[in-house]
């Protein structure tokens, strides 16, 4: 059978560290396929990663010739593993008594759930690449996972997650307009602590903007969005044109129903059956097992709940908490165009959600008393033109009558006119669980 060079990484921070590493030198050298060529010294390093506090490991470097296929030696570093005292599934950023990694097998490359080939971190770590250079590997020369992919063809995009989907790999969908700030980053980080591969899309959407809304002037970084993708870890990044999402013939679009009404369907119609045209599209190309949505835009959400159910499709939608700035602005990436007086100004709306939050954890339980205690903080500030405040019940939204309310979830719109452009701004505070 034919072989290739391969590197594994050793280490153990548990029990005899020296002993466990050098016995599993020993059974790697007794498999079938396998030959150690040499190893480098092992040495001290501090545990890398999230997790309890834990010894120091004892690391090094094994060069090998095998003839077994990528999976197979990693079905063999498992056995050894578990030869040594591991417990597999093992716990993520744990100690360990031996931990085998494969970082190079020829010039192979893998993307599985179990395997990815080269390691997509060995360039990262010291007590990897140290270990190398003493065996006399040129590092620079080394290959490295591939950066997130940029994927503009929704074929691709479908290949590629069809590739993940073989080789076991739970797909995190995180859908978005692009000009990306830190509440985007919290998606894809719950992405990427959540599913085994991360994707993001970047794509301005003109079937969910009006006549006369701003889809020409919606604000468009390409570059920056790409770096914010990869620095949280997305594994992909999908950035169709508009002729590539929807060819000259399409014609079919996702009817939305009661979760549309009121609201942002009120200020803005047909707004949501473009949303939902659209994710829905997402969804059937990328086929995640889990997909990801701020709560800034709770109607939204609902809207999107509603109709994953309604179609069936097989997959988790998480609501993740509004990311703020430090005076408690709902990020948006409309931000940018606020003017500097508008931008103070802009503040007034989290001031009211927070004020009739107050009243409510003091014992008021009236409304239209609750929606009465919002609206007069918002007409402290001329600058904000209040399309809606209303008080909507948790979850899928439906109204809630006049009377006392046990929970619920407040909801505000305003427009802003004074900066570059007009801007309207949407945020949203649970009565009971904050935000």
């Amino acid at each position: 059978m034919p072989t290739q060079t391969a590197y594994l990484g050793l280490g153990s921070n548990e029990g005899d560290r020296a002993g466990h590493i050098q016995q599993a030198l020993q059974r790697l050298a007794a498999a079938p396929g396998v030959q150690v060529v040499r190893t480098s010294s092992l040495r001290e390093s501090t545990f890398v990663g999230q997790g309890p506090p834990q010894p120091t490991f004892l690391n090094g470097v094994v060069e090998l010739r095998t003839s077994l296929l990528p999976i197979a030696l990693l079905d063999l570093c498992k056995a050894l593993e578990a030869a040594a005292g591991r417990t597999l599934p093992a716990p993520r950023h744990h100690p360990r008594p031996l931990d085998l990694d494969v970082l190079f097998v020829g010039h192979e490359r893998v993307d599985t759930r179990d395997l990815v080939l080269p390691h997509p971190r060995w360039h990262l770590r010291q007590f990897v690449t140290e270990p190398l250079r003493e065996l006399g590997v040129d590092v620079a020369t080394m290959p490295r996972a591939l950066a997130a992919a940029v994927i503009e063809s929704p074929a691709a995009f479908s290949a590629r997650t069809t590739q993940w989907l073989a080789g076991g790999c739970t797909i995190g969908l995180v859908p978005t307009m692009g000009s990306l700030h830190a509440g985007h980053g919290s998606l894809l980080t719950m992405a990427r602590q959540e599913c085994d591969r991360v994707v993001a899309t970047i794509f301005v959407n003109p079937l969910q903007f009006g006549p006369n809304e701003d889809f020409a002037a919606y604000p468009r970084d390409l570059a920056a969005d790409l770096q914010l993708c990869r620095e949280a870890g997305a594994d992909a990044v999908f950035a169709p044109t508009v002729a590539q999402m929807y060819d000259p013939l399409f014609c079919s679009h996702v009817a939305v129903g009661s979760a549309a009404e009121g609201m942002e369907g009120a200020v803005r119609p047909g707004h949501f059956a473009g949303v939902a045209t659209v994710v829905a599209r997402l969804f059937a190309l990328a086929r995640p097992q889990r997909a990801y949505f701020g709560e800034k835009d709770a109607q939204q959400l609902a809207v999107i709940r509603r109709m994953t159910k309604d179609l069936g499709f097989p997959l988790q939608i998480v609501g993740c908490p509004i990311v703020r700035e430090a005076d408690g602005l709902a990020m948006s990436s409309r931000n940018v165009y606020l003017g500097a007086a508008d931008r103070q100004a802009s503040t007034v709306l989290v001031r009211a959600l927070r004020s009739a939050r107050d009243v409510f954890t003091r014992g008021e339980r009236d409304r239209d008393r609750l929606l009465a205690r919002a609206r007069s903080v918002l007409a402290t500030e001329p600058r904000a033109l209040v399309e809606y405040v209303e008080l909507r019940a948790e979850g899928e939204l439906a109204p809630l009558p006049s009377g006392p309310v046990l929970q619920g979830r407040m909801l505000v719109a305003a427009k802003f006119v004074d900066g570059v452009r007009p801007v309207r701004l949407l945020d949203n505070l649970s009565l009971v669980e904050g935000s």
